[in-house]
């Protein structure tokens, strides 16, 4: 018997394909339970259930899965994204910037909703914001000025250097 691959770790869509795959065996009482578990790699329990769903007229397709309903509406979503756009309140947050503790913070307080902040950075990615550092310069630095300093220090600087 040859090697077959078989992943640690089954997508529901695989699992699908399986149960498919096995559905004309399951039709063929003269296998047993054992011989079809072995050939799909499940146990003969498994087998068995398959063979109760198609004797009770269900089907082996996958059942639609919606997952976790989310705590927070589409228009508080919309609430948020506005909120983030728009800056920190300057007089809360002086150093300007966001942080997911921050945002946590923010949707708990108004919504009644406190995630981890991990999670908060993966809602974010998925609202269609990035992951920003923030610029590491003084806010009361002069443009003009280190344009200035770079273009009369920096060449005298550079032959010192040689």
């Amino acid at each position: 018997m040859s090697e077959v691959w078989r992943p640690s770790r089954w997508t529901r869509q695989q699992m699908e394909e399986r149960r498919l795959a096995a559905l004309p065996m399951l039709s063929d009482m003269t296998l047993s339970s054992k011989t079809i578990a072995q050939r799909f790699g499940v146990s003969a329990s498994t087998v068995r259930t398959w063979r109760q769903r198609l004797r009770h007229g269900d089907t082996l397709e996958a059942t639609f899965s919606s997952g976790r309903p989310s705590f927070l509406t589409d228009h508080q979503v919309a609430e948020i994204m506005a909120m983030i756009e728009a800056g920190p309140d300057p007089q809360r947050f002086p150093d300007g910037r966001w942080t997911t503790a921050r945002i946590r913070d923010e949707i708990g307080c108004r919504y009644g909703v406190w995630y981890d902040h991990d999670w908060v950075g993966k809602l974010l990615l998925r609202w269609g914001f990035s992951w920003q550092k923030a610029e590491k310069r003084p806010l009361e630095q002069n443009a003009e000025q280190v344009d200035a300093w770079l273009e009369a220090e920096l060449p005298v600087l550079e032959k010192k250097d040689r």
